[in-house]
């Protein structure tokens, strides 16, 4: 049960942060690899963080929250001003329609600096961190799909204030990370 409840809870920024960026079209091949790496990125912050859990969980604790806001509130803050700043008459490319796989991977690693932080506590505690990574890993997949999924669904006319509102979660989420 231990297990499930961290895998949910977890997962929750990666399906946070799928949903913001699902407002853009993702094709099956880019939603897959958003999920993969989400997956990749909660599953070994967690395994990382518990490495590091051994050795300088002073010096992580400090700080992990702050880069994490940094990084989501400045993502947040240009897809609000991508949004605010295009023209929804010009053509635009498969590429600009979508987000590039170096913003899916870099979201998917700010949004896995809670696990990071779970990790030095598994570690701390003795826990098997090969069990809580793989089921952490499986939550943030099917997170990230499901995210990409309801945004899809939302309709698209609404255009770019639906960037604007996914910006915004992300902001929320980089705010939230301070609370941590």
């Amino acid at each position: 049960m231990e297990l499930l409840v961290f895998a949910l809870v977890l997962s929750i920024d990666s399906f946070s942060a799928a949903f913001a960026m699902g407002f853009r079209r993702f094709s099956a091949r880019r939603a897959f690899s958003f999920a993969f790496s989400s997956a990749v990125a909660e599953g070994g912050a967690t395994a990382l963080g518990f490495l590091l859990g051994r050795f300088a969980e002073k010096l992580i604790v400090n700080y992990d929250h702050w880069v994490a806001f940094s990084l989501l509130a400045a993502v947040g803050a240009h897809m609000i001003w991508e949004a605010l700043h295009s023209d929804p008459e010009a053509e635009l490319s498969d590429d600009e329609r979508t987000h590039g796989l170096a913003r899916i991977l870099f979201v998917s690693t700010v949004t896995s600096i809670d696990s990071l932080g779970v990790g030095i506590t598994l570690g701390l505690a003795g826990k098997n961190v090969l069990h809580y990574s793989m089921a952490i890993a499986f939550g943030a997949f099917a997170a990230t799909y499901l995210g990409l999924a309801l945004a899809r669904r939302m309709p698209q006319n609404l255009g770019s204030r639906l960037e604007i509102l996914g910006g915004g979660v992300l902001i929320a989420l980089g705010v939230k990370m301070l609370s941590i």
